[in-house]
């Protein structure tokens, strides 16, 4: 798991929801963001056991309005994955 990965929560309130990695606090936690309810300024602290890397975003300097394009687009090209 890198910094930037787009990642899927699997425990807690917000399971199933797609994040990208803002920060690796140490080799068990990590700080998300996604945007919206968790921007940049107030990432989420997860422990990465609890996280499953889903893809690389390629967002270098993460800002709300980046994550949320991103993840917009990750989610749409999951969707459009599915229907083939």
């Amino acid at each position: 798991m890198e910094v930037g990965d787009i990642v899927i929560s699997l425990a807690g309130h917000d399971i199933g929801k797609p994040f990208v990695v803002v920060a690796l606090v140490n080799k068990d936690f990590a700080l998300i963001a996604d945007g919206k309810a968790r921007g940049v300024d107030s990432p989420k602290l997860k422990r990465i056991r609890h996280l499953r890397v889903a893809a690389q975003s390629g967002i270098t300097d993460p800002t709300n309005a980046a994550l949320k394009k991103r993840i917009k687009q990750f989610i749409s090209d999951r969707r459009t994955y599915a229907e083939k």
